[in-house]
């Protein structure tokens, strides 16, 4: 039986705030992921961080930042169709909550054809500084179905 997992997207968002126009290997470098089912980077990069998530179960996407006086609000999560890859959820974008620290939370679906395949999605994410400012940014990881 499966569990409800949560995925931290860590950032460290002065650095990335005060960038004006990182690349996607900076935004790479000054971010990163872990979960509370052990999900790991076979090679240390972000875009192959794979989480081993559940059929029916949901998934929580949160971020933290590393710096006072800055926040990191998960905007979407996004399903990247490709050849061999299913989408995990129901719908194709899952929004986030909103705000500051907004988190987004979906369930996967209750689908044995999902065993054992692997999801490429992408997280949308703004950093917040003092006021209202933000700035956004994404990345590529994975999701791995288990029964």
């Amino acid at each position: 039986m499966g569990k409800k997992v949560e995925i931290a997207l860590t950032v460290q968002a002065s650095s990335l705030y005060a960038m004006s126009n990182p690349s996607q290997q900076d935004i790479d470098t000054a971010c990163s992921l872990s979960d509370d089912n052990s999900g790991r980077s076979s090679n240390g990069t972000l875009k192959d961080f794979l989480s081993n998530v559940y059929l029916n179960q949901d998934v929580k996407w949160i971020g933290i930042s590393t710096d006072r006086g800055f926040s990191v609000a998960i905007d979407s999560i996004f399903n990247e169709p490709e050849t061999r890859d299913v989408n995990f959820f129901d719908v194709e974008t899952i929004y986030g909550t909103g705000g500051r620290s907004g988190n987004a939370t979906a369930k996967v679906k209750n689908d044995s054809n999902l065993v054992h395949k692997h999801d490429k999605y992408t997280i949308t994410f703004s950093v917040y500084a003092d006021g209202n400012s933000s700035k956004s940014f994404h990345i590529d990881p994975k999701l791995a179905a288990n029964p």
